[in-house]
């Protein structure tokens, strides 16, 4: 657990940990994607659904909103780690505070995409899994 009360190298460690576990998460973001992509592009739906075209083009609209998010949020995270590597060079602790306040808001930025990215690919399912 990251505090203020560890060594300089207990919180660069987990500072990397968290910074590789959010890019694992987003290649798995990524397959889901591909995944819901090929779904929606399918051929397996029943063209007799009401407004069924318009609902899978928003979706797939989404989708590519979301594919763009996951390859920023990824390039900003892999810029982020490289960044790391000035914390141990600190002297002061508004250089510490800096590191820890950036941390908090890519984590937030990073929970906040997977909670809607989340959301996103329930109502993709919920409407998908009651058409076919």
């Amino acid at each position: 657990m990251i505090n203020q009360n560890n060594t300089a190298e207990d919180i660069l460690r987990d500072f990397h940990r968290d910074t590789k576990r959010w890019k694992s998460m987003l290649e798995y973001k990524e397959n889901e994607i591909s995944f819901i992509n090929r779904l929606l592009s399918s051929k397996a739906f029943k063209g007799t659904t009401p407004n069924l075209f318009e609902r899978l083009e928003k979706f797939k609209d989404e989708g590519k909103n979301y594919d763009d998010k996951t390859k920023n949020l990824k390039k900003e995270i892999s810029e982020y780690a490289n960044e790391l590597k000035g914390f141990l060079e600190c002297d002061d602790i508004s250089c510490d505070t800096f590191y820890f306040e950036n941390h908090e808001v890519l984590k937030n930025r990073f929970e906040e995409f997977y909670l809607e990215f989340n959301e996103y690919k329930t109502k993709v399912f919920n409407y998908t899994g009651g058409v076919l």
